[in-house]
């Protein structure tokens, strides 16, 4: 039996953010169906800057794996030799690379995008074919954000995008021929939903700790069109003061070292300040999905808790801070977004989310036909994939 050896880059399986975690477990969910295709033993190489040994995968692969180091990119811009001499893809056949999702990008800042470039250059250095994963790619708002993008996305063998700015985007900088426009991976993660006795209508409500604590500079650095903080407090407030809910505070990113970013403590303040549940700090995406499927409907600003609940059949209404939201959703064809962007009050966005509450059979239908389209981006993707490693 042949044996493959794929190299796995930025498949985070245990992150504060749970999205990180939801894509890395699906990714390899789908690549192992695709090896199950042609019988194929593999060995997958976990590239990492940290020592993550200490997490299994028996959880989410039947395959070998290995975790191997390479260094930071701050270590590699001192000592530019560390980089040449890294062998984290020694007798690898392929490496796949999911830039964490939306990481492929320079409004991160300069530094995270070299970053996230720098093993590509490796692996052309070692002759082994990069594929990117499903993913946002883009915006690129400086010309040097913009050269290093061409000069790295030229040494890709594959680029697959999740949504048609990043396909636009890539195309505006020259690519065409392997550019491939699916869907996010993680309409692929597996869950056990959770059921919860209630007569209620459940809501679950997903609070960004990032977008209520005014971004990382605490001065709306995503430039919200409306106060998020006051959105939520207010949503809250007619929620719970209507017998016929049951709210259910979710968090997505649970970090106690980051403060700014942590849905958590944000979560369980909301929870006792309003009467709500409060589902625990899951350090799993999966059983974080599994909470959500027992909803009856979701809202929430972190994309991959939308994302757990349209694949899970919960209709969503996903407060929107970027455009990868816009993407996603309007390659679902699923109209039932708050744009946080646009130009509305924190009033006019609540009444959109009780309009849209109000039209719920419609949501309904709404994700059975998403439920179409995602799938067969999923098998499209499966598809692409097997053959590329049919000609490896």
């Amino acid at each position: 039996m042949k044996r493959l050896k794929i190299a796995l880059v930025s498949h985070i399986i245990k992150e504060a953010n749970l999205g990180c975690g939801a894509l890395a477990i699906s990714n390899i969910k789908l690549l192992d169906q695709v090896l199950d295709r042609f019988i194929i033993d593999a060995e997958y190489i976990i590239a990492t800057t940290d020592n993550l040994e200490q997490i299994p995968l028996e959880r989410f692969t039947k395959h070998k794996y290995e975790y191997r180091i390479y260094p930071r990119c701050k270590q590699s811009l001192k000592n530019p030799l560390r980089l040449f001499n890294c062998t984290v893809f020694k007798d690898c056949d392929l490496a796949i690379n999911l830039c964490g999702g939306d990481g492929y990008t320079d409004i991160y800042g300069f530094g995270r995008l070299l970053a996230e470039s720098q093993l590509v250059w490796v692996a052309k250095k070692n002759r082994v074919p990069m594929v990117y994963a499903p993913q946002t790619i883009g915006p690129f708002e400086t010309k040097k954000g913009r050269l290093v993008a061409k000069i790295t996305l030229d040494r890709v063998k594959q680029i697959f995008v999740r949504d048609h700015a990043s396909n636009q985007c890539c195309r505006e900088l020259g690519f065409k021929s392997k550019i491939t426009e699916v869907i996010d991976v993680a309409f692929a993660l597996p869950f056990e939903e959770r059921v919860f006795d209630s007569s209620r209508m459940k809501i679950g409500f997903n609070v960004s700790g990032l977008l209520y604590n005014g971004g990382y500079n605490r001065k709306n650095y995503f430039g919200l069109s409306f106060d998020y903080k006051a959105f939520v407090d207010k949503l809250l407030e007619k929620l719970v003061a209507d017998n016929r809910f049951e709210v259910h505070m979710l968090p997505h990113v649970n970090t106690e070292v980051n403060p700014v970013d942590d849905d958590y403590a944000v979560c369980v303040l909301l929870a006792r300040k309003y009467g709500c549940h409060v589902a625990p700090r899951y350090d799993s995406p999966v059983d974080a999905k599994g909470y959500i499927a027992g909803m009856d409907l979701f809202t929430g600003a972190r994309m991959h808790s939308t994302i757990g609940a349209i694949s899970s059949g919960v209709p969503v209404i996903p407060v929107a801070y970027s455009r990868k939201f816009n993407g996603l959703y309007g390659s679902l064809e699923y109209p039932w977004l708050i744009d946080a962007k646009a130009k509305i009050t924190v009033d006019e966005a609540i009444d959109l989310f009780f309009d849209y509450l109000a039209r719920y059979n419609e949501m309904v239908q709404s994700v059975q036909k998403a439920k179409q389209i995602y799938t067969s981006k999923l098998e499209e993707y499966k598809d692409y994939m097997e053959e590329i490693i049919r000609c490896l």
